[in-house]
């Protein structure tokens, strides 16, 4: 994964210096804190710490949409032989 990041404070080139996974215990969970130092050639220096985290899928894994549409099937397969 490729982030960019800019100091909040200046709006120039920060860069991410170090990082916590706050949710590594929990399964599915995806919640980071960033640790971002500026390196605006203004000499601003500005550190500061951005939360990350997972919200949703766009577009879900091609693995899981295979299996979604197995599942659909399945499902349709057995409506009809009940006659539905």
């Amino acid at each position: 994964m490729s982030v960019r990041v800019k100091c909040p404070h200046c709006k120039g080139k920060a860069v991410i210096t170090n990082s916590n996974d706050l949710a590594k215990e929990i399964t599915d969970v995806f919640y980071k804190e960033l640790y971002v130092q500026c390196m605006a050639k203004d000499g601003c220096g500005a550190r500061s710490v951005f939360g990350m985290e997972f919200k949703h899928y766009v577009n879900p894994p091609q693995r899981d949409v295979i299996s979604m549409a197995r599942k659909i099937l399945e499902q349709q397969e057995q409506l009809n032989i009940k006659g539905v």
